[in-house]
């Protein structure tokens, strides 16, 4: 369901306090300077398809290496942020940070990724009493949070020692809580232990964690509730601090005994990630963004993003980056200014920052569409694509102020500009492949946007998502997907690229359909086209991306075939009912916000918190 949100000023942590938290951490330094951490991303091999396959491997996900960053920048230096996808084979049983097992090894994984993050657990309660402090966050944390116990093995229930579930703040606030109850010496889940029985977690926002009564074999959760957030961005250590902590790529269980050196950094990340802006004032049924953001909207300062960004440059060489933004253009005075900034802004060297980088982001089409006249500014800055979430051209499945006559005009503006239109589309139950002198078909809605100028194609499956306002509807009607074939419908499956929602067509029929979205995008026919000499700055771009796209259709496809083989021989099988948001017992701290409505009351523990040790 849809998380709640806070009221007025208690919806942000206090200005500055993020900061001064590290900075208390680092006086701590005598007491928590010899741990050590494994930051580790989850991925999941299974979901390398459209659209993640074509960049998934230059760009380092940016929310475990702000992680990585914070532990550094708090005084924890003895950090090393791991990428599964670089590194398939490791094991935390396996890894030794300065010839030593991690004091602490924090997993970050979205819902699609949470098989990898469950496995992670499981190996690292292999090292039996010598097993870190495991935490846990990212977006499965943030939705689901009580889904992480009990990790069944065949030797019995495991678990994380808690769940993170809002942002590095939370983490700083519980260092800062265990730092209070370590002994010199003794291992930080010896602290944690201590300050869990003694109820002095109660006070941290944001976490999720075993009852001083409860054990791992019959779990009682304690959730203190919805965290608060850091207002200005620009209060998170700088980029440059976290890419100097990357594991390097390789296939071994363990780790490296260096980090990647920061002169090789950008030979491994080609695109760098960098949080410009977050929030959107559109509330979309399907999408969770609102609400985990509370419905605000957060930036970094003009001159933060310029200092980013050329360091990511100057230090690193790396030219291409991109703003994880939601909508950069939902405010036009936060986009103008950051765009003044960048376009005035020089490199090290004196020349011109906008000449020198590559930078995209994400808005919508409507208010790309009503801020037309910074494009120019915008190409200065060195913008040069931006992916639209236009979902359906005919506004059929929502409405966000998006027409294709706008379309037309925007995307020509912007090829003009050299600026890429990126679509992203959703394709949902109802729509037609093709419709005859109508564009509500998806081959029609495909075909509009490559004639409109459209470099890439992004399409999804509209499915129901997790923290969003559809989530329970769309489980009692019409019903989703449990099993079919043999094979249990996952968090994996919830990616946007399976149809698992029952519907007027069979699951069969409607996956042919949504490849062929993406063959109606990239085939031989569409890469001629874009030989053609157009006039268009981007006919090469438009080129690279069909030859790129086509791979990583056939790539798609391929990986797709045992989804249809199972739909094609199986019965499906539908879920009687939404799957329990708590399924064992759970009780909120006595100050606790309540993450989920009213409607979903939890019991509120009654005893006294006392965080002293």
């Amino acid at each position: 369901m849809e998380l709640t949100a806070r009221k007025g000023e208690d919806i942000f942590a206090p200005a500055g306090a993020f900061r001064r938290m590290r900075q208390r951490l680092r006086q701590h330094r005598a007491n928590l300077g010899d741990l050590s951490a494994v930051v580790f991303a989850c991925w999941d091999p299974r979901i390398r398809k459209l659209p993640f396959v074509i960049y998934d491997r230059y760009i380092f996900p940016a929310g475990p290496r702000s992680i990585a960053g914070t532990l550094h920048d708090a005084g924890i230096t003895s950090t090393r942020c791991v990428y599964q996808l670089w590194n398939p084979r490791f094991r935390p049983s396996r890894a030794r940070l300065d010839g030593r097992i991690p004091d602490m090894l924090l997993l970050s994984a979205m819902g699609h990724s949470s098989s990898q993050a469950y496995a992670m657990i499981a190996d690292a309660w292999q090292l039996g009493e010598q097993r870190p402090l495991i935490l846990v966050g990212g977006p499965k944390a943030i939705y689901q949070p009580y889904d992480y116990w009990p990790v069944p093995t065949p030797h019995g229930n495991v678990g994380p020692d808690a769940v993170i579930t809002g942002e590095a703040y939370v983490l700083v606030d519980l260092l800062n809580v265990l730092a209070e109850h370590r002994r010199p010496g003794e291992p930080i889940r010896a602290a944690f232990e201590r300050a869990r029985h003694a109820g002095a977690l109660d006070d941290v926002p944001g976490l999720v964690y075993l009852a001083p009564d409860a054990t791992i074999q019959e779990p009682r959760l304690i959730d203190t509730g919805l965290q608060r957030l850091v207002q200005s961005f620009d209060e998170f250590p700088d980029e440059a601090v976290n890419l100097c902590l990357l594991e390097p790529p390789h296939r071994g269980t363990g780790l490296s005994a260096a980090p990647i050196p920061a002169r090789s950094v950008g030979r491994h990340v080609r695109i760098a990630s960098i949080q410009l802006t977050q929030g959107c004032k559109f509330s979309c049924s399907y999408c969770p963004i609102p609400a985990v953001n509370q419905k605000t909207w957060r930036f970094r300062r003009p001159e933060g993003v310029v200092a980013q960004m050329r360091d990511l440059y100057d230090r690193f060489h790396i030219r291409y980056m991109i703003g994880t933004d939601d909508n950069f253009m939902n405010k036009r005075q936060t986009a103008e200014e950051m765009l003044e900034a960048l376009a005035r802004a020089t490199t090290s060297k004196g020349r011109a920052l906008g000449q020198r980088i590559r930078w995209a982001t994400e808005a919508t089409q409507f208010d790309t569409y009503k801020n037309q006249d910074l494009l120019p500014l915008a190409r200065r800055a060195g913008l040069n694509a931006i992916w639209f979430g236009i979902e359906d051209l005919t506004a059929e499945l929502i409405n966000k102020g998006q027409k294709p006559e706008k379309t037309l005009e925007l995307f020509r503006l912007m090829h003009a500009n050299n600026i890429a239109p990126m679509a992203m589309i959703m394709y949902h139950d109802g729509q037609p492949f093709d419709s005859p002198n109508s564009l509500y078909g998806l081959s029609n809605q495909v075909k509009f946007l490559r004639d409109a100028g459209a470099i890439s194609l992004q399409c999804t499956v509209h499915s129901p998502g997790v923290g969003t306002k559809e989530w329970e509807n769309t489980f009692a009607n019409p019903g989703v997907l449990a099993e079919v074939g043999g094979l249990k419908i996952g968090d994996r499956h919830h990616d946007g690229n399976y149809v698992i929602v029952k519907g007027r067509e069979s699951h069969l029929a409607r996956q042919l359909k949504w490849l062929g979205g993406y063959w109606s995008f990239y085939n031989p026919i569409n890469l001629l086209k874009a030989m053609r000499k157009d006039g268009s700055p981007l006919r090469k771009v438009r080129v690279g991306y069909q030859i790129v796209g086509m791979f990583a259709a056939l790539w798609t496809t391929f990986k797709t075939v045992p989804f249809l083989v199972r739909l094609l021989r199986g019965k499906p099988r539908y879920h009687a009912a939404v799957p329990a948001a708590v399924p064992l017992p759970v009780e909120l701290a006595p100050n606790a916000f309540p993450r989920y409505p009213t409607a979903a009351p939890l019991p509120r523990r009654t005893q006294k918190t006392n965080r002293a040790a």
